[in-house]
C-alpha cells in the first residue's frame, strides 16, 4: 500500500475545494469528474487517492455531478459491522489505545471507594463499559457500581443494557443500571435518580455531536453540578466546527491522510478490510465536507477548546493520571502533551486527545 504523501493529489484537491459554486461550470464539472476517475481507478491500492475519490464524493453534494453520484464503488469493501467492529477495538490504534488508557484511567478512580456510578455519555452498545467492568473485578472494596447510560439510539441502549447487567452473574459488586435515551445535552443529570457513592463520567467520542458551542459550555456545567471524581473525555483533535469550508476542508484532509496512513500499517489484516475500515470513515467525511452548515453532525474541535470549557467551570486538568500502555505503534506516537492532554500523533498532526478532568 503507497503510503507517500502526493502533493500533486492534494494540490489538485485544493483548487477544486477552492471554487465557489459559481464556478463550477461544464468545464470544470467535466475536469473535475475526470480527476475523480482517475483517483478510483487507482483507490484499491493508494490511501491518498481514496481519500481524494471520498472528499470528491462528498462535494458531489454541493456540485450534483451524475458521472459521480452514479459512481457505486461503495460496495466493494463491504465486510459485516461485526468484523469492522472487531478491527476498531482490536486492531486500530486510535480506539484501541485511547479507550485503554481512560478505562484504567476510570478503574483507578474507582480504586476506594465501595459505591460508584459511572455516567456514560453515548454508551452505544455498552462495549467500553463491559471493559471497565472487566478491569474492576479486581478492586477489593468497591460493593455498588451504578451504570447511567445516555445514548440518543434506543436499539443501542437496550443492548447496553443487557449486556451490562447480564454482568451480575460473575462480579464481585451489585450492577445497576438506568438508561437514558436521548442526546446529553437534552437530559438534566442532576436530576438522575440514584446516584450515589462517586460519581465517574466518561464521553468516548461523544461531545462533539453536540451542535453549539453554546450547548458544550452547559453541558459540561451541567457534569460539573454532579461535582464527579473523574471525567474522562476522548475527542478528535481536529477543528471541523471552523465554519469557512477551504479552511474546514484543508483540515479534513491532514486529519484523515493520518488515520488512513495508519491503517495502512496495522498488521494481520488484508487489504479488503484495511479499505472498508477507510470507508467506515467516509460517512464523516461526508458530514464535514457534503453537508449544509445546519445539518452537519461531526463537529470535531482541537483538545485545547473542550480544555478551555473544562477550565472555565473550575474543572483541574490532570492528565498526569492518564497511563499510556505503548509509546508507539502503526506509526503513532502516544504522548503526554503540554497543553494538558495525551495526544496520539502521527507525523506533525496530532490526531486524538484523551483528557482527564476532576
Amino acid at each position: 500500500m503507497q503510503t507517500n504523501f502526493q502533493p500533486d493529489i492534494y494540490e489538485t484537491l485544493c483548487r477544486f475545494m477552492r471554487l465557489s459554486l459559481h464556478q463550477v461550470d461544464d468545464q470544470m464539472k467535466t475536469e473535475i469528474e475526470a480527476f475523480f476517475a482517475h483517483c478510483a481507478a487507482g483507490m484499491d491500492t493508494d490511501s491518498q487517492k481514496l481519500l481524494a475519490t471520498l472528499l470528491l464524493k462528498a462535494l458531489n453534494k454541493r456540485i450534483h455531478s451524475e458521472a459521480i453520484g452514479r459512481n457505486i464503488y461503495l460496495g466493494k469493501y463491504e465486510v459485516s459491522q461485526i468484523q469492522l467492529f472487531n478491527i476498531l477495538i482490536e486492531k486500530f490504534p486510535f480506539v484501541k489505545y485511547s479507550q485503554q488508557i481512560a478505562n484504567q484511567a476510570i478503574v483507578e478512580a474507582m480504586r476506594e471507594q465501595e459505591e460508584v456510578s459511572l455516567v456514560d455519555i453515548g454508551i452505544g452498545q455498552g462495549t467500553q463499559v463491559l471493559h471497565i467492568i472487566e478491569l474492576a473485578k479486581s478492586l477489593p472494596r468497591l460493593k455498588k457500581l451504578h451504570i447511567v447510560g445516555i445514548e440518543p439510539f434506543g436499539d443501542a441502549l437496550a443492548r447496553a443494557e443487557a449486556a451490562i447487567l447480564q454482568q451480575n452473574e460473575n462480579a464481585p459488586f451489585d450492577i445497576r443500571f438506568t438508561g437514558i435515551c436521548d442526546a446529553v445535552e437534552n437530559v438534566d443529570l442532576a436530576a438522575i435518580e440514584g446516584l450515589s457513592g462517586a460519581v465517574i463520567v466518561n464521553a468516548s467520542l461523544a461531545l462533539h455531536h453536540i451542535q453549539s458551542a453554546q450547548l458544550r459550555r452547559e453541558t459540561i456545567a451541567r457534569v460539573r453540578a454532579l461535582n464527579p471524581e473523574a471525567f474522562v473525555l476522548i475527542e478528535p483533535n481536529v477543528n471541523h466546527y471552523e465554519p469557512d469550508f477551504y479552511t474546514r476542508f484543508q483540515n479534513c484532509y491532514k486529519h484523515f491522510y493520518s488515520i488512513f496512513q495508519v491503517i495502512d500499517r496495522i498488521e494481520n489484516i488484508n487489504n479488503a478490510d484495511k479499505n472498508a475500515l477507510k470507508l467506515f470513515f467516509g460517512r464523516e467525511i461526508e458530514d464535514i465536507i457534503g453537508k449544509e452548515e445546519k445539518d452537519r453532525y461531526e463537529k470535531h474541535e482541537p483538545a485545547t477548546h473542550w480544555i478551555e470549557r473544562l477550565r472555565e467551570n473550575r474543572f483541574a486538568i490532570r492528565n498526569e493520571l492518564l497511563k499510556t500502555p505503548v509509546q508507539e505503534t502503526c506509526g503513532v506516537a502516544i504522548e503526554q502533551r503540554p497543553e494538558g492532554f495525551v495526544g496520539f500523533r502521527f507525523e506533525e498532526e496530532t490526531v486524538l486527545a484523551v483528557l482527564y478532568a476532576n
